[in-house]
């Protein structure tokens, strides 16, 4: 995970969850094959509704306190 970065993905502006990746191209790659996208992510129609951005804690994740 060193060199991975935390992004929020988000689907035409609504925040779908977060995912670590080298760039915001790779965390939404990441991100549509957990989700079972795998075999659309070729289709540029549909992968063009999926953006991201750096991660910010307290606004898309809450730091655990243990």
């Amino acid at each position: 995970m060193k060199g991975l970065k935390l992004f929020a993905i988000y689907k035409n502006g609504e925040h779908k969850g977060n995912e670590r990746g080298s760039s915001i191209e790779d965390a939404i790659k990441k991100y549509l094959i957990a989700s079972s996208y795998k075999t659309l992510l070729d289709d540029s129609e549909f992968t063009s509704q999926y953006t991201g951005c750096s991660a910010v804690e307290n606004v898309h994740f809450i730091k655990p306190v243990f």
